[in-house]
Order: structure tokens, then C-alpha cells, then sequence
């Protein structure tokens, strides 16, 4: 086990024994000078395989780095299985095993602390991609390519997860939407936005040129479906994007650009979402309250939303979200885009 300091995190290289003997490579970033009974939380940043701890150590780094002692919360990353530094050979791929012994460790080190896993090992339909963008920028994308559809270049979507959590579900949504037609890129965008602000705290300008950079290299105009959280960022993007063709933005958007640690928002007119959105007409925009679910969306706020934003425009109350529904959205926005 060897620690490294470097001031205001400490990282803790160790090995974790699997059920069937192996060690998988483990990385501990946590608050320097906090020890192991102060700890409040951990969180573990699981790795899309085939790729390694390297692409979501930045992301542990960076949240303890910004936040500190304050929350006393401790950031695991690891390679899974096969992967990395850790045992393994091609083909085993029983990833659950690494996650069960990833929380037993937790459990045995640090007794009864809140944790949860950031993410998950693999996807049973799309495939990873790691894409540059902004210098010291990437983006960890899924691509799901499209199934049947009669057009020649099908269109293309930008499926933003909830932050922290591209899901099994997220997975099985975006495979059933590819099957309809679409060229579907899904990601987390918490992934993308901590590497994004490493060197500094984003600013609007900064997530266009982004978003412009990554519409070029989609084979056709995106439209955006946007999960809560995720919904302010794909809002902030629709209205300053021309080349998005639209967006579907569901529950919670503001509070997904909060954070002060990504978001240069000491000012908070700066990411205000009243700002922006009706420069998303006449671009559609069709906005999605979840009811009875605390990520949904205040029905006040979503209305004041749909009262600044400009047709075409809708808003609409639903009890979950699930392929039918975005696809008959889908087709509302296919029908009232602009030539």
C-alpha cells in the first residue's frame, strides 16, 4: 500500500482481493490529512470497460480536490478485471464479482459509511468511445448505431444521462431508440464536465464551443434528450448551438449547473437558464416534468420555462420516462424542426 500527498488530496494505491483471487488495481483519492473514521462517504468511479481507472481518476481528483475536508468524502477508482494493472485474462468478464468486492472492502475498512457506485461496468448494446474535444477536454461517449429507418442519413441523438449514472436503463433506452432509426451517442455528462473544468471553471463560451466541436463530428444535426440534471446543461447548449436541431429536456435543469466547482456561477445570472432558452426557437423544445419523483421538476419552475421559451413548444406531465414516450416526442420535434 503506498500513499501519495499532494495538497488539498492524498492518493492511496492498494489491491483488493477478489472472490476468485484476483487483485484488482485500486486507487483511494481522498482529503489529505482526514483520516479514515472522519470520513463521511465513498464513491466509486467505475470504469467503462475497456477502458481503465485512467479515464475517471481526473474525476475523483478533481471532486475531492474542490471540495476538500468540507464534505469528507473519499473517491474510489479502480481497473476492473483484465483491465489496466489489475489480474485477469481476455474474456472474463465478471465484472459483478469486482463490484461485490470492491464493497466489501468498503465495508470491512470503514464499517457502516454511505457509498455507492458511479456508474456502471459495462454495456450490454453500445460501444465506449473516449473523444477529444476542448484541449484538456474528452468526452466518454456510448454509441448505439441505428437499426432499421428509411432515410439515408438517419438522424442523430445526444442522449445526456442523469450526472454520475449511465445506467442499465439509460443503456436499454438508447439501443430501443437506435432500433427505431436514430444514430444514438449517450453519455454522462459529469464525466465530461469534470475533466472539462481541470484547469478552470467553465463559462458558457466554453461549453458551445464544445458542443459545436462535438456536433461536427456527428454524421447529422443532433437533437437532444436530456435526463434530469443533464436537462440544464442540454438547455444551455440547444439555446446556444445553432447546429442542435432540438432537445427534449426532462425534470430538474438549473440545479445541473450549480455546481461552483464546474460552473464559473458566482454570478448567477451567468448560467441562468431564463438567459438562454427562448434563443432555442425556432429550434423545438419539448420539456418533460416527472410527477411524483423528486428529480422531476418543480411544476412552477417548468412552467415559467415553457412561458419564456418560444414556439414551437411544449410541456407535459408523465409517470416515467421510457422509449415509446421519447419516441413520440421524438416525433413532434422531427415534425416541427426547421428545414
Amino acid at each position: 500500500m503506498a500513499t501519495t500527498s499532494k495538497f488539498p488530496y492524498e492518493e492511496e494505491v492498494f489491491g483488493i482481493l477478489t472472490d476468485d483471487d484476483l487483485y484488482l488495481d485500486c486507487t483511494l483519492v481522498r482529503p489529505s490529512d482526514t483520516g479514515d473514521e472522519e470520513l463521511k462517504a465513498i464513491r466509486v468511479w467505475v470504469p467503462k470497460f475497456p477502458l481503465t481507472q485512467e479515464s475517471v481518476l481526473a474525476c475523483a481528483q478533481h471532486e475531492v480536490k474542490s471540495l476538500g475536508s468540507k464534505r469528507k468524502v473519499a473517491h474510489l477508482v479502480f481497473d476492473l478485471r483484465g483491465t489496466g494493472h489489475s489480474d485477469g485474462i481476455p474474456g472474463d468478464h465478471n465484472f459483478d464479482l469486482d463490484l461485490k468486492a470492491v464493497k466489501a472492502w468498503a465495508r470491512e475498512r470503514f464499517g457502516r459509511i454511505n457509498f455507492g457506485f458511479l456508474g456502471t461496468p459495462t454495456l450490454t448494446n453500445g460501444r465506449v468511445n473516449l473523444w477529444p474535444l476542448s484541449p484538456g477536454s474528452k468526452m466518454e461517449c456510448y454509441y448505439y448505431p441505428p437499426g432499421r429507418g428509411p432515410v439515408v442519413i438517419p438522424p442523430s441523438i445526444l442522449y445526456l444521462s442523469t450526472y454520475g449514472n449511465f445506467s442499465q436503463t439509460d443503456d436499454q433506452i438508447c439501443a430501443q431508440l437506435a432500433d427505431a432509426g436514430f444514430h444514438v451517442y449517450g453519455l454522462d455528462p459529469l464525466r465530461y464536465l469534470l475533466h472539462a473544468s481541470l484547469s478552470r471553471r467553465l463559462t458558457p463560451e466554453d461549453l458551445w464551443r464544445d458542443a459545436n466541436m462535438l456536433a461536427q463530428m456527428l454524421p447529422s444535426r443532433p437533437l437532444i434528450i436530456a435526463q434530469p440534471l443533464a436537462a440544464g446543461l442540454g438547455l444551455l447548449w440547444a439555446g446556444g448551438v445553432k447546429k442542435i436541431a432540438g432537445i427534449i429536456a426532462i425534470g430538474r435543469a438549473q440545479a445541473g449547473l450549480s455546481p461552483s466547482h464546474i460552473f464559473q456561477n458566482s454570478n448567477p445570472y451567468t448560467f441562468a437558464l431564463s438567459r438562454y432558452i427562448a434563443h432555442i426557437s425556432p429550434r423545438p423544445l419539448s420539456l418533460i416534468r416527472l410527477e411524483d419523483n423528486p428529480m422531476g421538476g418543480d411544476e412552477a419552475r417548468m412552467d415559467n420555462l415553457l412561458a419564456i421559451s418560444q414556439p414551437p413548444h411544449r410541456l407535459d406531465a408523465v409517470p416515467e420516462i421510457t422509449a415509446e414516450l421519447l419516441l413520440k416526442h421524438l416525433a413532434w420535434v422531427e415534425e416541427k424542426r426547421p428545414n
